[in-house]
């Protein structure tokens, strides 16, 4: 990770971390900026690879989500993380920047392009869906609730391996096992309730069906977390949105096949 810049915002809800790459990271000229935001099991680390292979193009930014990384915690509702992303932009003094959103990081990307379209050039979805739609104030699911019982009963090292054998695709090289082991054994507890309640109730619909903005939606042919078909839904319900399946990979796509990933995000951004 030598070769990102590594920063820290005080922002008005709390500090937000995040990697960065890219022409003004390195002292050049203005560029675009691609802003990644990652799933519950992730952090910036899981963007090496899109760091590494669009920063000749981009001022590339991979934030840690709240209660992530070095990030604060903040209130689990769609709109407070929605709110930290625009506190981001306005601390990194940033007027628009094309946003990715890969599961959790979907969720948000959706709420942040509602809240403020204006800052949204394009959006990216990626694995992500509408949210779980429950009541405010309903019990977590049992899935979530042992997850959340396992980042408490389990090492770090064994929570991220149990992480990625669900995320990777079961062809999935031992390498990118070993890499998403390692950034899912990076969860806190805190971070990961609070995305899980935030999660539990988002509800994006009508965020979708509001979109104006150009937006794609990555697919992974082998998800099982976020099954084609519920983002294929998601999909359906924005105005002209473009869709691609990437072969072969499960929830990770950004990792287990980083090539046709960043292709398929250049020949959008294109």
């Amino acid at each position: 990770m030598d070769a990102f810049e590594r920063g820290s915002v005080d922002c008005p809800g709390g500090s937000l971390s995040y990697l960065e790459a890219g022409p003004r990271g390195s002292g050049g000229s203005d560029a675009p900026v691609l802003l990644l935001m990652h799933g519950v099991g992730g952090n910036a680390r899981s963007f090496r690879a899109q760091l590494e292979g669009l920063s000749d193009r981009f001022r590339v930014i991979a934030w840690d989500a709240p209660g992530y990384g070095e990030s604060a915690l903040r209130e689990p509702s769609l709109d407070s993380y929605a709110r930290a992303v625009v506190e981001l932009l306005d601390a990194l003094k940033i007027q628009s920047s094309h946003m990715l959103g890969h599961s959790m990081g979907g969720v948000v990307a959706q709420g942040a392009a509602a809240l403020a379209p204006e800052r949204t050039r394009s959006l990216i979805l990626s694995s992500t869906f509408t949210g779980y739609h429950q009541p405010q104030g309903s019990p977590l699911t049992e899935s979530w609730q042992a997850r959340l019982r396992d980042i408490q009963s389990l090492s770090p090292a064994e929570f991220g391996r149990a992480r990625a054998r669900t995320m990777l695709a079961t062809g999935a090289a031992d390498a990118v096992r070993d890499e998403a082991a390692s950034i899912a054994g990076e969860v806190r507890h805190d971070g990961l309730k609070a995305a899980s309640e935030m999660l539990h109730v988002a509800d994006t619909r009508d965020i979708a069906r509001a979109l104006a903005v150009p937006t794609l939606v990555i697919i992974g042919e082998e998800d099982r977390v976020i099954p084609p078909a519920r983002s294929s839904e998601m999909a359906e319900l924005i105005p002209g949105a473009n869709r691609v399946t990437i072969k072969g990979v499960g929830h990770a796509a950004y990792l287990e096949d980083p090539a046709s990933y960043n292709a398929s995000l250049n020949n959008f951004l294109d």
